[in-house]
This record gives C-alpha cells, sequence and structure tokens, in this order.
C-alpha cells in the first residue's frame, strides 16, 4: 500500500535509506529544492520503498530497500499512478529492472545503466587552463553545449527556452562552472547540485574540437575539491557503458559505490 507522504517524512532519515543515499541523490536533491522542484510526486509504503517523481517528463525514481520483495506490487502502482507520463520511464536498482524486464514490461532500446560515484580522496592532477563563470555575451557559447550535451547522452535537456535558462543558470549560480583554456576559450563545462551533505556534478561537457586534452577531467577535479572544501561530498553519475566518461572520473578520484537502470516501460497497445 502506498500513500503520499511529505518531503519531511522520517523514512528519509531511516537507517536503510540512508544506506542508499549516494546512489539515491537524485531522488534527495528533489525532495531537498523546494525553488526548483515545488510540486513533486511522493509515496512510500512506509518501510522500504520510496517512489518520487519531479514532473511528468522525466523519469520516476523509485528507492527499494535489499530487503524488499513485493516487485509486483510497486509496478502496479507505478503503472496506475504514472503510465501517463511521457516517456514512461523508471530510474532504479537493478532488482526492479531485472523483474520488469523477465515480464517483458521493459523497453530496452532506450535502456541505460548508471554508474553512481563517491569521491573520498581526490588524485593531484596537473590544470591547463582554469574553471571560471561566464559573461552574459557568452550565454549561447554554453547553451550550445548544453544542447550537445542532450543530443549525445538523450539526456532530457528541453526545450531551447529551457536550455537558454540553464546557460544563464552559469551567471546566476557561482557554482556552476566552465573551464577556459590558456586562450581564455570555453572548452568545458559542468554544473553542480549542493544538497545537505552532498555535491553532485552534472552536465559534464566538453567541446567537439577540444577533446583529449582532459579538460572535462580538470574540472571535475576542481569541482570536486571545491565541494570537499565546503563540507560537501562529491557525488557524480554516468553511462555507465560510456567508457571515456568512466575512466575520467576514476582518474580524479571517483569510486564507484553501485549501478543503476534507467529504462522506459512498455505502454499497452490501444484496441480499436
Amino acid at each position: 500500500m502506498f500513500n503520499k507522504i511529505k518531503r519531511d517524512d522520517n523514512i528519509f532519515k531511516s537507517e536503510l535509506f540512508l544506506q542508499d543515499a549516494i546512489a539515491f541523490n537524485v531522488m534527495i536533491s528533489i525532495i531537498e529544492n523546494i525553488v526548483r522542484y515545488p510540486t513533486p510526486k511522493i509515496f512510500s509504503n512506509g518501510r522500504d520503498c520510496i517512489i518520487v517523481n519531479s514532473d511528468p517528463e522525466h523519469p520516476v525514481i523509485v528507492w527499494t530497500a535489499d530487503s524488499f520483495k513485493d516487485y509486483e506490487g510497486v509496478f502496479h502502482f507505478v503503472d496506475s499512478e504514472f503510465k501517463n507520463n511521457n516517456p514512461f520511464k523508471i530510474m532504479s536498482k537493478m532488482e526492479l529492472y531485472n523483474f520488469l524486464n523477465a515480464r517483458n514490461k521493459v523497453d530496452n532500446s532506450n535502456k541505460k545503466i548508471l554508474g553512481a560515484y563517491q569521491c573520498k580522496n581526490l588524485n593531484d592532477i596537473e590544470y591547463v587552463g582554469r574553471a571560471d563563470n561566464i559573461t552574459r555575451e557568452e550565454i549561447s557559447v554554453v547553451a550550445g553545449l548544453i544542447a550537445l550535451f542532450g543530443k549525445e547522452t538523450g539526456e532530457n535537456v528541453g526545450t531551447e527556452e529551457n536550455i537558454v535558462s540553464d546557460a544563464e543558470s552559469f551567471i546566476n549560480n557561482p557554482l556552476n562552472k566552465v573551464w577556459r583554456d590558456t586562450n581564455n576559450k570555453i572548452v568545458a563545462l559542468a554544473r553542480i547540485r549542493i544538497t545537505e551533505k552532498y555535491a553532485r556534478t552534472g552536465l559534464v561537457i566538453t567541446d567537439v574540437n577540444e577533446r583529449g586534452k582532459s579538460y572535462a577531467k580538470m574540472l571535475v577535479h576542481f569541482l570536486a575539491q571545491h565541494a570537499m572544501n565546503i563540507g560537501k561530498t562529491p557525488v557524480i553519475f554516468t553511462d555507465f557503458d560510456y567508457v571515456p566518461s568512466n575512466k575520467c572520473y576514476r582518474a580524479v578520484g571517483y569510486e564507484l559505490r553501485s549501478t543503476l537502470a534507467n529504462y522506459e516501460l512498455k505502454k499497452p497497445q490501444s484496441v480499436d
């Protein structure tokens, strides 16, 4: 039985959930950021499962404790509550994915395995260039890189208006950074989401003409160092099957903590 719960429900402080806090940092971000996510849907059985959806265009995030067994029940609830989401996607532990996939409920054409990484100790690397904020005149450059990120990763970066708004956040939020080469050219970017305990780096992308020069590694390293300096634990998510990004994050000092599945459910065929 799943019921609506509030952001401050005690289950978010439970030992079971906190064991998976790194892997489900995206859920934590949605819960804690009232301004960015004012009306998320939040449900729980009160023990070992939480279901959160920020909006109908993003995945339903399903946390289940390792001891959770009622995968059939959670599927029927998600199917009933969120089947009109577009796309109808779930982010969950592999156990729920495997259960649904075995029952032919998953459209595997867009499945992605995500690696959840945590950084406890940074490796020493040499910087070439510097991290920086942007000027208003550079918004179009940043918008172009965000659009490139969406195209290459398949992530939903929104409309052109959304992309420009995200680019403007690199002015409004000094935590978001670009990397400039020695000629002051913007060659990479990344943003950072801060929660009570964690700092999650994301939207990491390098200009296609500047790849192979370790600019993304330098920027991710800089952001991880900043996170540690303000008392936050650096975390990052990546496509686990994309070797270059995983190699980059490990070179910085990130260690794999767990994997999650991000996948689309099949919708029932309409009957005329």
